[in-house]
C-alpha cells in the first residue's frame, strides 16, 4: 500500500520534471544558437537531441525525487490547513526554506551532471563551482517570491500547476543556457593563471 501512495505521488512529477527539462533543453540551445549566430555571423549548431535526452534524464533521476522530497518534509514543518488553505507567511516559509536547503545541491548537481556528463569537462566540479554564485544570487534574487505569490495566490489547483511549471520551466533554460556556456572564472595552470600565459608582455 505504502509503495502504491509513493508511485502515484512520483509518478507525475516524473513525467512533469522529464518533460520540463527536455523542453528547457530546447529553448536553452535555441538562446545558444540565435547567441552564437549573432555574434559569428555564421549561423548556430543545429538541435542536438542527445543533449535534450541527458537533460530530460536529470528530470526523470533527480528532480521528481527532489521535488517529493522537498514538498514532504516542508509539508512537516510547515503544516497547511486543508480548510483554510495556505497563508502568505507560510507559503514565503517554504519557499525560503526550499531555496536555502533544498535547491543549493540540487542547482550544482545539475550543473557539475551537464559539465560533465553532457559537455565533457574534464574539471566540471570547478565549472560548476563557478558558476553558483551567479546562479544562487539570481534565484534568490526573485524565485522564493515568485514561487510564494503563485503558491497562495492562485486558488485553482490546474491553474497553480501550470503557473509553477511555468516558473520551473524558466528556470531549468536558465541553466541549460548556464551549463553550455564556459566557466565565470580562470583557473591557475601551474605559476599562472590562463590569462596571465596568453596576455603576459613579452
Amino acid at each position: 500500500m505504502a509503495s502504491r501512495v509513493l508511485f502515484q505521488a512520483i509518478l507525475p512529477r516524473s513525467t512533469i520534471a522529464t518533460a520540463t527539462f527536455f523542453a528547457a533543453d530546447i529553448a536553452g540551445q535555441v538562446i545558444t544558437a540565435n547567441n552564437e549566430a549573432r555574434a559569428s555571423s555564421t549561423g548556430g549548431d543545429g538541435w542536438d537531441i542527445s543533449r535534450s535526452f541527458k537533460t530530460a534524464a536529470f528530470g526523470l533521476g533527480i528532480v521528481s525525487w527532489y521535488g517529493f522530497t522537498s514538498s514532504f518534509v516542508l509539508s512537516r514543518f510547515f503544516p497547511v490547513s486543508a480548510a483554510a488553505g495556505i497563508t502568505l507567511p507560510t507559503a514565503l516559509l517554504q519557499a525560503a526554506a526550499q531555496q536555502a536547503l533544498f535547491a543549493p545541491p540540487l542547482t550544482f548537481s545539475f550543473l557539475y551532471a551537464s559539465s560533465a556528463l553532457i559537455h565533457e569537462d574534464e574539471n566540471a566540479f570547478e565549472t560548476a563551482k563557478s558558476h553558483m554564485p551567479a546562479v544562487g544570487a539570481l534565484a534568490w534574487s526573485f524565485l522564493p517570491w515568485i514561487n510564494a505569490i503563485a503558491n497562495w495566490g492562485i486558488k485553482t489547483p490546474g491553474l497553480k500547476m501550470m503557473a509553477m511549471n511555468g516558473i520551473a520551466f524558466g528556470w531549468a533554460t536558465y541553466l541549460t543556457t548556464v551549463a553550455a556556456s564556459p566557466r565565470t572564472s580562470l583557473v591557475a595552470t601551474s605559476d599562472k593563471s590562463e590569462f596571465e600565459t596568453e596576455f603576459a608582455p613579452n
